[in-house]
């Protein structure tokens, strides 16, 4: 077994019988970083002596031995946080973030903070793909999805305001989950716009990150039904943005959840769900400017996308704010009529493979429609597209259907056993 590609439920068989020791696992991944990261800059700082000295302690939980990333925007008492800007240089918080300590608290070991676009917005880091340093990995947790296609880490923490999390998990070919919104806590997270904010994860599968989750809420490990739930292609209005690769890919997922004997029908978004897209901007804007507000004084170190958003937002009136957070009130509570007798929703994630370019982190749209209405989304890889470089899809559940969503994942990923090979 090689430990910089294994599943959590691999590692832990290896933890458990002797074959490997922590320290066995936190070193194969720090190996990895020593070889890969010049060139994919996933980490802005790897903590290696704490994470041997982790290793050595070997703290006993459901997550024993399992060396994790970071994204920079939440904070970790023993290294510096620095939400990817310059203003934020050496700044060494006090305590950990409340996800970071309970996953540590679960023997999880911190190798290091994640590469992120400053502020957890657009302005990309350095973080290239894993299979194509032309590409960009996505984002804006960039960093967290590209340690752990490369092997560098079990898995890596990332939040989602938009589409930080899916969407570069897509891109990379792995696993991402967004929980329902408020599910788990934020308490030391930098917050970018707090009507969306959610701190999610990325994964080498579904089962991992459902094994995650579990530990987040605190809660049995959810297990595998027997039967698939009721599915529904939604393509979205935004389906004509796919590239042909990826629409047929999504649309042969469908036709192997029908075959393997779920009901299945089609959804559809109203019409007003169109303009969701400008709401969204309009209350990110807004939000974002406000909790940039105290750092106004030094806008000048402000990257040129965020000092736009911080201009942007200054410009927006409480009464536009207040008509667009009420939009997405009349959105979220057409939910049911979305789904109708569906349980779980299939849509598409990305356009289509990682576009070329590190100046952009890609079209985060797909992935918006379900953070706006605080829906528990998952990615999976579920092909090749161009240069055979990966193709996801995503599900969505209702809000609080975590579990359930979870569980259509790890059944749907089994579709697909080859996916891992995209794992460098």
């Amino acid at each position: 077994m090689i430990p910089t590609k294994a599943t959590i439920p691999d590692l832990r068989a290896a933890l458990s019988s002797g074959k490997l020791t922590p320290l066995d696992v936190v070193e194969a991944h720090l190996e990895r970083i020593r070889t890969l990261d010049r060139g994919i800059r996933g980490f802005v700082r790897v903590c290696e002596q704490g994470a041997r000295n982790a290793a050595k302690a070997d703290v006993h939980g459901p997550l024993r031995g399992l060396p994790f990333g970071i994204k920079d925007v939440l904070e970790t008492g023993d290294m510096p946080t620095e939400h990817g800007s310059a203003i934020f240089e050496g700044a060494r918080p006090r305590f950990d973030a409340a996800v970071v300590a309970t996953l540590r608290g679960a023997g999880a070991i911190a190798i290091g903070k994640t590469a992120t676009a400053e502020f957890a917005g657009t302005a990309p880091p350095a973080t290239t793909h894993p299979l194509d340093p032309a590409r960009t990995p996505g984002g804006s947790s960039s960093g967290s999805a590209a340690a752990v296609a490369a092997g560098m880490a079990v898995f890596a923490l990332g939040t989602q305001t938009g589409g930080s999390v899916l969407r570069p998990a897509a891109f990379c070919g792995i696993a991402g989950f967004k929980p329902s919104y408020g599910l788990w806590p934020i308490a030391g997270m930098l917050p970018a716009a707090h009507s969306f904010d959610t701190i999610g994860v990325v994964a080498r599968s579904a089962g991992d990150a459902a094994i995650i989750h579990a530990t987040m809420m605190r809660m049995p490990e959810i297990g595998l039904p027997d039967t698939l739930p009721h599915v529904a292609l939604c393509r979205t209005h935004l389906w004509d943005t796919l590239s042909s690769q990826g629409a047929s890919a999504i649309e042969a997922a469908f036709k192997l959840i029908e075959q393997a004997g779920a009901r299945t029908s089609q959804a559809s978004l109203p019409e007003e769900f169109s303009r969701l897209t400008e709401h969204r901007a309009i209350i990110n804007a807004f939000e974002r400017s406000g909790n940039m507000m105290g750092l106004a004084a030094r806008k000048d170190k402000f990257r040129k996308e965020s000092r736009s958003v911080y201009q942007r937002g200054l410009e927006i009136s409480g009464e536009e704010y207040v008509a667009s957070r009420r939009a997405l009130e009349v959105a979220r509570a057409s939910l049911d009529d979305v789904f109708g007798l569906a349980e779980i929703l299939l849509a598409p994630v990305v356009p289509d493979v990682a576009p070329m370019g590190l100046n952009s982190t890609g079209d985060p749209r797909l992935q918006e429609i379900w953070s706006m209405l605080h829906c528990p989304t998952v990615t999976i890889p579920i092909g090749e597209g161009l240069g055979g470089l990966p193709l996801g899809l995503q599900l969505v559940a209702r809000p609080f259907e975590d579990d359930l969503l979870l569980a259509t994942a790890r059944q749907v990923e089994a579709f697909y056993p080859e996916a891992a090979r995209h794992l460098r």
